[in-house]
């Protein structure tokens, strides 16, 4: 990630155009949309692991077992639904943002941003997070 960062910061250098920075783990932290997909998640495996105790005593082993199976396949499922929409809700803001204020491109960091050109770069964290609401 910091090769792909250097590479974009030395084209922007040269160029002399404006890249836009976002700091994702900020974005999957912060935002109202990911903490909110956050919380759809963990809600559902509290109810499947609720469910899980409640059928203990009615289910045999095997039983169980494989309804706990078929919760670790849904709950995994749904991660990865609500994973997809939040990238892709995510891309949408940062090219909103990008083509509104005429930036060149963006590079989303999964780590607080390191190194920046002054002047150069733009970080568009913050407006992300505004527009994931």
């Amino acid at each position: 990630m910091a090769v792909l960062l250097l590479a974009a910061l030395g084209l922007v250098a040269c160029g002399g155009a404006r890249l836009a920075v976002v700091d994702t783990n900020r974005i999957l932290n912060e935002s109202v949309r990911a903490l909110s997909y956050q919380r759809q998640l963990d809600e559902r495996e509290k109810a499947m692991a609720l469910d899980l105790q409640l059928l203990a005593g009615q289910l045999s082993p095997a039983d169980l077992e494989a309804r706990r199976n078929q919760y670790l396949r849904e709950l995994a499922q749904l991660k990865v639904e609500l994973e997809d929409r939040l990238n892709k809700e995510i891309r949408d803001a940062v090219g909103q943002i990008v083509r509104e204020r005429g930036l060149r491109g963006a590079v989303l960091v999964k780590s607080p941003i390191v190194y920046a050109l002054p002047g150069r770069t733009v970080d568009i964290t913050e407006e992300v997070i505004a527009r994931l609401r």
